[in-house]
């Protein structure tokens, strides 16, 4: 009787763990850009928006939300202003006589919940650089195991439940 209790209460446990488990440890990832990234354009867009799948966080008027724009020779685009709204970080270029080639946009945000997160992607304009320029080195944070860290969580908590309710089932069966 006190092994069938305590076999309850570690599948009730089980089922409470794993029905409270959040997205909150998963951190901010891209959503969309605009323009759609590696897209080819013909005249040099106004913006550059980023879409985050969480709010970014902002400190009065600190930057800490940023996006670099490169040429394709590597200089950097000044930009005439940034902006976050909400999920959105928003870039405006200013007006100039930009070469053909490929862009890169290197981006470095900081999510409500605290968590930096930075990442690159390109642009072209017309056509992409013959040769590939190499830019400043973005820290990437978003390999697999990091995007899916919480269902890494909650698919072990499953096959735990699994495994308790097998264990359960079968000393029953053997108690009979």
């Amino acid at each position: 009787m006190m092994v069938r209790r305590l076999a309850q209460s570690l599948l009730l446990s089980s089922l409470i763990l794993a029905g409270s488990t959040s997205t909150a440890s998963a951190h901010t990832s891209v959503v969309n850009t605009i323009p759609t990234y590696k897209s080819t354009f013909t005249e040099m867009p106004s913006e550059i928006a980023i879409e985050f799948s969480e709010e970014l966080m902002t400190i009065g008027s600190q930057k800490i939300n940023s996006i670099e724009i490169l040429h394709p020779d590597g200089s950097r685009i000044k930009i005439a202003s940034l902006s976050v709204n909400k999920s959105i970080l928003t870039a405006t270029l200013p007006m100039a006589n930009y070469v053909d080639g490929t862009y890169t946009v290197n981006y470095r945000v900081v999510s409500a919940d605290g968590h930096s997160v930075s990442g690159s992607y390109e642009l072209y304009l017309n056509s992409p650089s013959q040769r590939k320029v190499s830019a400043t080195t973005i820290e990437q944070h978003e390999n697999f195991f990091h995007i899916h860290e919480v269902h890494f969580y909650e698919a072990g908590l499953a096959l735990m439940v699994i495994l308790l309710w097998w264990g359960y089932r079968r000393f029953n069966q053997e108690q009979e």
